[in-house]
C-alpha cells in the first residue's frame, strides 16, 4: 500500500464522557494531522454529547444515527471509506458484520480490562468471538491476553499539554474516573481517612456517587463530572488511581502530560507506564493499606525530588505515548486490514 491519505471512519456508541471517547477524539485529531480523512459516526442520537460536540473541530467530523444496523449499513455503503474502526463492543459487533457484507476493511480496538455486569460481560465474549479473523488492536498486554485472538497491542495516546500548564504548587491528592465498584472509589475513600491532614478531590460520576457522597470524610470533596479536566489539573499534586482492573487508562497519561506523578495499583496496563520510584509508583493489587503507606511516603518528598518525578512522568509520555509516537503504530495496522482485504477479494 502507498502512503497516501485514507479515509477513515471510527465507529462507536457513546452518549458520555470516557476514556474511549477521549481515545477517539485523540486519534481523529492525530490522524487529521497526519493527512487522513476522518470521519466519527455515532450509532446512536443521544443529544448533545460531552466530547464530540464540545470541540468545533471534532463536531463538524462528527454524524450520529438513529436508525440503528440498518442505517448504520446505508451509510456505510454510501461513502467512500477506506478502513472502519470500531471501538467498543456494541460497534465492534455490528460493524464487523456490515463491513463484512459491504467487503470494508475494519479495524477493531479493544479497551476495557473490566469484567463488567453479567449482561456486559456477554456482550464482550461475542465481541471477542466475532472478532476472529480481524485485525485487532489491544490497548494493553493483559486485555490483549485475555482476548482469544490476534491483536497488536497498541498503548493509549494523549496530546501533550504545552510546558506552560504544569504547576508544582497544587495540593489536591486526586481520583479521576467512573464511581463504579471496577474504578476501586471505595478504596480512594479509605485512604483520604487515613490522611485527613490532605486534600482529597474526585471527579466523575456514576452508581456509587450517592453512596460515596453520603460516607466520606470531611477532607474530601466530590466535584462531580466536569466537561473537561484541562482546567482542574493545575490543582492537583497526585493522581491515584485504585481500580480494581483497568486497561491502559487514559487519565494516567493525561496526568502525567501535565507532568502530574501517579500512584496505582498495579493492575492492566499500568506497570508498562510507571516506572515504580522513577516517574511514579505502583503499589500491590487491592492493598489499601500499602497504597496509603506509599501515598504518605509521596506527599513528604523534598520539592526536588518530587520535581524530578513530575518531570520523568512527562517524559515517559513525550517519549512513548504521544500523538506523534503512536498513531504510526496504528496507521500501520490500518494498512495491513486493507492488504488483507485486497488479498480476500475474488479474482475478476
Amino acid at each position: 500500500m502507498s502512503r497516501s491519505s485514507l479515509n477513515i471512519v471510527l465507529l462507536v456508541d457513546s452518549r458520555s464522557f470516557g476514556g474511549i471517547e477521549s481515545h477517539i477524539a485523540n486519534l481523529a485529531l492525530g490522524l487529521e494531522q497526519a493527512s487522513h480523512k476522518v470521519l466519527i459516526i455515532l450509532m446512536a442520537n443521544y443529544g448533545e454529547h460531552p466530547v464530540f460536540d464540545v470541540d468545533p473541530k471534532l463536531r463538524t467530523k462528527t454524524i450520529k444515527l438513529s436508525g440503528g444496523a440498518v442505517e448504520l449499513y446505508q451509510t456505510l455503503s454510501r461513502l467512500s471509506i477506506d478502513v472502519v474502526h470500531t471501538h467498543g463492543y456494541k460497534a465492534g459487533i455490528i460493524g464487523r458484520f456490515i463491513c463484512r457484507m459491504l467487503d470494508k476493511a475494519v479495524v477493531s480496538t479493544f479497551h476495557a480490562g473490566e469484567r463488567g455486569t453479567l449482561k456486559i460481560r456477554f456482550y464482550r465474549w461475542l465481541d471477542r468471538i466475532s472478532a476472529k479473523g480481524t485485525q485487532c488492536i489491544s490497548v494493553s498486554q493483559p486485555i490483549a491476553d485475555e482476548l482469544g485472538v490476534s491483536s497488536d497491542v497498541i498503548q493509549n495516546f494523549v496530546e501533550p499539554a504545552p510546558l506552560k500548564t504544569v504547576s508544582f504548587r497544587c495540593n489536591q491528592l486526586a481520583f479521576v474516573g467512573r464511581f463504579s465498584h471496577e474504578k476501586g472509589p471505595d478504596h480512594f475513600l479509605q485512604v483520604a481517612e487515613a490522611m485527613p491532614e490532605h486534600i482529597f478531590s474526585m471527579y466523575g460520576a456514576g452508581p456509587l456517587f450517592s453512596s460515596l457522597d453520603k460516607s466520606k470524610p470531611l477532607n474530601m470533596c466530590l466535584l462531580g463530572q466536569v466537561p473537561s479536566m484541562l482546567p482542574h489539573w493545575q490543582e492537583i499534586k497526585v493522581l491515584c488511581i485504585t481500580s480494581r482492573a483497568e486497561g491502559l487508562p487514559l487519565v494516567a497519561l493525561e496526568a502525567m502530560a501535565h507532568g502530574i506523578p501517579v500512584v496505582s495499583y498495579a493492575v492492566g496496563g499500568l506497570p508498562s507506564l510507571i516506572d515504580h520510584g522513577v516517574n511514579g509508583w505502583l503499589v500491590d493489587e487491592h492493598q489499601p493499606a500499602k497504597f496509603i503507606e506509599t501515598l504518605q511516603q509521596v506527599v513528604t518528598l523534598s520539592s526536588s525530588r518530587f520535581k524530578l518525578i513530575s518531570q520523568n512522568a512527562r517524559k515517559t509520555i513525550l517519549d512513548r505515548f504521544s500523538t506523534t509516537a503512536v498513531v504510526p503504530q496504528i496507521e500501520t495496522v490500518y494498512r495491513q486490514a486493507l492488504s488483507h482485504e485486497v488479498l480476500a477479494q475474488p479474482v475478476k
